[in-house]
């Protein structure tokens, strides 16, 4: 990513394309003619509500930190380009203590799995998994993994997002931060998150894309219900090469589940054809 000049910030002219939520957990999306990028930054003293605004703040503060730690390893290969930017700037008329600036990335899930062959699949899901045993090898869990956290950035699968990132060792650490859509079993029965549970979230993710469907719950209780006891696998005809990946994931018990991230690429190397 080309760094970007403050002076280039203040007087380019910007235009705001962002919805009002992400505008209270701090997150911009800026266009100036055919470019773009996203800017994260601290929250804003006019936000409605005061617990919301100080764990979007912690939030804030936990992935700025993150990156800062490691995003100058060239070993790593799951951050977008980005800037981070710890001086005062105004952009669009806005004034900003300091920011995380990343490049707009397209989706990685927004290409169709019916319009691909079983190999294309495979290769796509190999793709998303790399980053993760990324930050698995690195003792960090990503914890708030959605589809939307998936990007590609020219041909590489990168992770947005390290709001609620912990380490593999905080076995005594319980947020109850967990998106009930791609929440494992146990994490409604009060467990903390650990690989197995980001596992399950991954499944999820996976398995919607392969299906073509979004779970629909319309309650806690009701996403708790289908994850612990209504949830069905069932891919279209064309897609059942997976469905034994799918399964494996989405383990209802711990111990009947992947046991991390190899053991999914693992699967999809040896398992699927």
């Amino acid at each position: 990513m080309q760094r970007l000049n403050l002076d280039d910030l203040e007087t380019s002219d910007f235009e705001l394309r962002t919805k009002a939520r992400s505008l209270s957990f701090g997150r911009r999306l800026y266009y100036a003619g055919e470019h773009a990028l996203w800017l994260k930054t601290q929250i804003p003293p006019r936000s409605d509500s005061l617990q919301s605004s100080q764990h979007a703040e912690l939030g804030w503060q936990r992935e700025l930190d993150f990156y800062q730690v490691h995003a100058s390893s060239n070993d790593l290969d799951f951050f977008l380009p980005h800037q981070i930017i710890q001086h005062p700037f105004t952009i669009n008329h806005e004034n900003f203590e300091q920011a995380l600036i990343l490049v707009d990335a397209p989706a990685h899930f927004y290409v169709m799995p019916h319009l691909q062959s079983v190999t294309q699949i495979r290769q796509h899901l190999l793709q998303a998994v790399e980053p993760l045993i990324c930050l698995q090898e690195l003792g960090y869990l990503h914890a708030d993994l959605k589809q939307e956290h998936f990007v590609n950035d020219q041909g590489r699968v990168c992770l947005l997002d390290f709001e609620h990132v912990q380490t593999l060792h905080q076995n005594d650490l319980y947020e109850l931060n967990a998106t009930p859509r791609y929440m494992a079993p146990e994490l409604f029965q009060g467990h903390v998150k650990t690989v197995q549970s980001e596992v399950y979230a991954l499944g999820i993710i996976f398995y919607e894309w392969l299906s073509g469907q979004r779970l629909q719950a319309s309650n806690y209780l009701e996403w708790a219900l289908l994850h612990c006891q209504r949830l069905k696998i069932e891919l279209p005809e064309h897609l059942q090469a997976f469905r034994g990946l799918i399964v494996e994931m989405l383990g209802k018990q711990q111990q009947h589940r992947l046991a991390d991230f190899k053991a999914v690429r693992d699967y999809l190397m040896t398992e699927i054809e």
